[in-house]
């Protein structure tokens, strides 16, 4: 059984990216999968998570160009957190949705973050106590304000924060926001990029804290 989310992660995560990277080049949701450099429709021995990378040595089996490494670390990523957390379908669903959101940001900095308000809706039923709805107000203010008036964070990281916020305790939030903001740092000191992609350090923050803590 465990091998079967095993699979089932690694297996989505392909998917997941696969979907993200046809909507950022507006491409056809349907037909083959193939590949993004010479065009070539990819067999189903190409297809297979993380082992077809490694068969072919992490390159197209026709034009021998380089597929990025990122592919099979967020395929067994993605695998060994459905491993790990097999029984907590809520946030197994969250990763797959923070995943596709990540590689949209990664694409252009924007996202479907909609796609985020009914499983927000979800939570707020879930933990609806008078403590958590008070605070969360005051942090929607807060995050609006940051949007509206600094612009330091963009309107599709305010879904995905509510939704951390909602999914977490208090102290869990706190380290998710801490880890994604030093993550944050450390690449924007590194690659002096004007802007940077939040969501995915709001993923990874995430996820780590939600495993670790």
């Amino acid at each position: 059984m465990e091998s079967i989310y095993f699979v089932l992660g690694a297996c989505l995560a392909s998917f997941i990216m696969c979907l993200a990277n046809r909507m950022n080049r507006q491409a056809s949701l349907k037909g083959f999968s193939y590949c993004d450099h010479c065009g070539k429709r990819l067999l189903p021995i190409n297809l297979i998570p993380i082992i077809s990378w490694l068969i072919f040595l992490g390159k197209c089996r026709s034009c021998k160009h380089h597929i990025s490494l990122v592919y099979p670390l967020t395929e067994l990523s993605l695998a060994v957190i459905f491993l790990s957390a097999s029984a907590n379908y809520v946030f197994l669903i969250i990763c797959c949705l923070f995943l596709f959101l990540s590689c949209e940001d990664l694409y252009d900095h924007s996202a479907h973050v909609f796609i985020l308000y009914p499983i927000i809706l979800f939570e707020l039923c879930r933990h609806c106590s008078k403590e958590k709805v008070i605070a969360g107000i005051i942090l929607l203010a807060l995050l609006l304000f940051f949007v509206y008036c600094r612009q330091t964070l963009g309107f599709g990281d305010l879904p995905v924060i509510i939704l951390i916020y909602l999914n977490t305790t208090h102290s869990q939030f706190l380290m998710v926001i801490m880890l994604a903001s030093g993550l944050a740092i450390l690449i924007f000191l590194h690659q002096q990029e004007k802007q940077l992609a939040f969501i995915p350090f709001l993923t990874i923050a995430y996820v780590l804290i939600k495993l670790i803590v």
